[in-house]
């Protein structure tokens, strides 16, 4: 059982490392090279022939023991107020007021003629300090700890928007878009709210829409920061009877 941290407060869930899928890929990789080295190189009869099959099998396996360890004990932790992240015997905590953005990729990946798919997840995590933390795959469930994760630095994050959007800023959501409190932005091209006939989510990417329902701007999804954060902005802005797409 996890316990309350006196910072962090309460614990949300738990998302350790995906510990099956790295022993399994060296399992097999282990079990081939060592039938192809017993078929080829043990069987050659000079003295070196199995000497070197036996240096070439411990550097396979040193190898691939120094990979599983590496990412054994990796786990993120979501708290009330934060969440830590642990990587070996690090661990490292944050605080959601120390984070500037999170950006979410999703991409489903076919092989063999899409018989066989398989989802990637990244999240690229920011924090006030420009570190950058990486969350992958790699992680149990990572799909949905980067949903929760992103709600719960929401209810910290829109407070600090709302009062830079009353303070007349430009509050950026990725390289090109931001958000004023007159509409949004995108590079040098503007668009008031007075203008704005709503969003739609297709294919990837997000299409902003300028009345009367013609595209004004679309960008790819995995390209905005805060997504979560800009689309509740965006629905509060929209006229009634706007297109919108979650």
């Amino acid at each position: 059982m996890i316990e309350a941290d006196p910072v962090l407060g309460k614990p949300l869930a738990n998302y350790p490392s995906n510990r099956q899928g790295p022993l399994l890929v060296a399992a097999l990789v282990c079990a081939a090279a060592a039938v192809l080295l017993n078929f080829t190189l043990a069987a050659v009869p000079e003295w070196w022939g199995p000497t070197l099959t036996m240096v070439l099998m411990a550097l396979l396996v040193l190898a691939f023991g120094w990979y599983i360890v590496h990412i054994w004990n990796r786990e993120v932790i979501l708290y009330e107020h934060g969440f830590s992240y642990r990587e070996g015997s690090n661990t490292v905590y944050f605080t959601y007021g120390e984070i500037k953005s999170v950006r979410q990729r999703a991409e489903r990946l076919r092989y063999f003629g899409g018989l066989w798919r398989r989802d990637v997840y990244q999240i690229s995590v920011r924090t006030m300090r420009d570190e950058v933390i990486t969350l992958s795959s790699m992680y149990r469930r990572v799909d949905e700890l980067g949903l929760r994760l992103e709600k719960q630095f929401n209810t910290v994050r829109r407070p600090v928007v709302e009062e830079m959007l009353k303070r007349g800023e430009s509050v950026p959501f990725g390289a090109a878009l931001a958000l004023t409190a007159n509409g949004l932005t995108f590079d040098q091209h503007r668009l008031a709210w007075a203008e704005f006939a709503g969003f739609r989510a297709q294919g990837g990417r997000l299409l902003l829409l300028q009345k009367p329902a013609q595209e004004w701007q679309s960008l790819p999804l995995d390209e905005i920061d805060n997504l979560l954060l800009l689309l509740d902005f965006l629905r509060a802005a929209q006229p009634t009877g706007g297109v919108s797409a979650s």
